[in-house]
């Protein structure tokens, strides 16, 4: 039996795990935080009273890595998962993008028949331009996500009320500089697959709860809480993890972290200087406690924001369809994408201008009168995701050391710094191992 160290149980590394003991190897995961799921994990808020994700997920169904993950460890994603057509629609009701489940390549004339709020002909015939140019490998790597849809005739309103909080979604990275080629790979990936591709799956309990409880339960004392502080070559073979032998190493940590315990190994040089230091970035999520449930009719809205005016939410979660729990149901996030943005501003006047941005919004569009609200909560992952600009060098799996492996949103994922990213990139490396066997 091999004997392998995971280093971070974020959702990486406890994919790495799950693999590698599925196949039969004793694996040791090693966790510095407090919690495991690395930059999407559970916290208590006292302010809220109960314990809530540190930022609104949500899933699609291309997905099918974290899917099928699931399901390997008796998680059945019909019942953790409520299950949508995807539509994005404003709170306002000025926009709204149905995406009616014809087979593919009709599904993309159902999107131009059922929307609205499009620019006229102008804009659908933009969308149209979009849906076929949906191939990453053809666009060059330098180009940005707002001169790619320029390209395409973008009209500017929709690049303001669409496109702008679309990659604030995906990336997390403002149009004029994200990188064009991974937000196509997202939409190829998802709108331009199909129907069950593009369908919305929002968690219905925490996020630990769709898998890695399952993960660490399964690691039981296998899971240790201790920041490791040098990995290094055993001279019998194998690796050493703080001075414990291992056959193989999966490094699943942030960057800054990986490049740490890198540095001291042989000829590391050449290898880090191959890859970038992404730039980090935060994301904010106001969470509202309603003294009833909202039942807006959406669990998902798209707001439009203008931070000039204290309105900083680009998308709204109404947890009163999804959620199990009467507490949970109760529950309305907000989500600020680059919310480095609001550093400095005063919490208080952020949640007023977010509520007001809300309310207007809401009335707007003929939605419910949003319930009382009885207690309200920011928080913000400072290091939620890397700045996916143009020119950005990550790491593959494999390194130049046999037997240490990466795994992280940061990798060479082919994706953004999403979950499903991170999933695939501790599958890789697992799986890298396991063809090494």
């Amino acid at each position: 039996m091999t004997r392998i160290a995971v280093v971070g149980a974020g959702w990486a590394g406890l994919a790495a795990a799950a693999r590698l003991r599925q196949a039969g190897h004793a694996v040791r995961v090693f966790e510095a935080a407090a919690a495991p799921g690395g930059r999407a994990r559970r916290v208590d808020h006292p302010g809220l009273g109960l314990a809530i994700d540190n930022g609104q997920h949500i899933l699609l169904g291309a997905y099918t890595e974290t899917l099928a993950l699931m399901q390997d460890l008796g998680v059945d994603p019909a019942q953790a998962l409520l299950s949508r057509d995807l539509t994005l629609r404003s709170a306002d009701g000025g926009l709204s993008l149905r995406f009616w489940p014809l087979p593919p390549p009709l599904h993309q004339l159902g999107v131009l028949l059922g929307s609205r709020g499009l620019d006229g002909w102008r804009g659908r015939r933009h969308l149209a331009r979009v849906f076929g140019a949906l191939v990453p490998d053809s666009i060059d790597a330098s180009l940005t996500v707002a001169d790619w849809l320029n390209s395409l005739d973008c009209p500017p309103g929709l690049m303001a009320r669409l496109w702008e909080p679309l990659c604030l979604a995906a990336m997390n990275t403002p149009a004029q500089t994200a990188q064009a080629r991974l937000f196509i790979r997202v939409l190829a990936d998802s709108l331009g697959a199909g129907p069950a591709a593009s369908r919305l799956l929002i968690p219905r309990d925490s996020l630990h709860a769709l898998w890695p409880a399952q993960a660490c339960t399964r690691l039981g004392g296998d899971l240790v809480r201790q920041r490791v502080r040098t990995v290094a070559p055993d001279p019998a073979g194998g690796w050493r993890v703080d001075g414990e032998a291992h056959e193989h190493i999966i490094l699943a940590v942030p960057v800054t972290e990986a490049r740490r315990l890198l540095a001291p190994l042989p000829d590391a040089t050449d290898f880090l200087d191959g890859w970038t230091d992404p730039v980090q970035s935060a994301i904010g999520t106001l969470t509202l406690r309603l003294a009833a449930p909202w039942r807006s009719g959406h669990p998902m809205l798209l707001l439009h924001d203008d931070p000039t005016q204290d309105a900083w939410g680009q998308w709204l979660f109404d947890r009163s369809a999804s959620a199990r729990t009467d507490a949970d149901r109760r529950l309305v996030h907000v989500v600020i994408g680059t919310a480095d943005r609001y550093a400095g501003i005063d919490p208080a006047r952020l949640a007023a201008g977010v509520i007001g941005q809300i309310r207007a919004q809401a009335a707007a569009g003929s939605l419910p009168p949003l319930p009382e609200i009885e207690a309200h909560a920011l928080v913000t992952e400072r290091r939620a995701t890397f700045d996916a600009v143009p020119g950005l060098r990550r790491p593959g799996a494999v390194t130049p050391w046999p037997g240490l492996l990466l795994a992280g949103d940061w990798t060479d994922t082919g994706y953004p710094a999403v979950l499903e990213g991170a999933v695939r990139s501790g599958l890789k490396a697992a799986d890298a191992i396991l063809e090494g066997c």
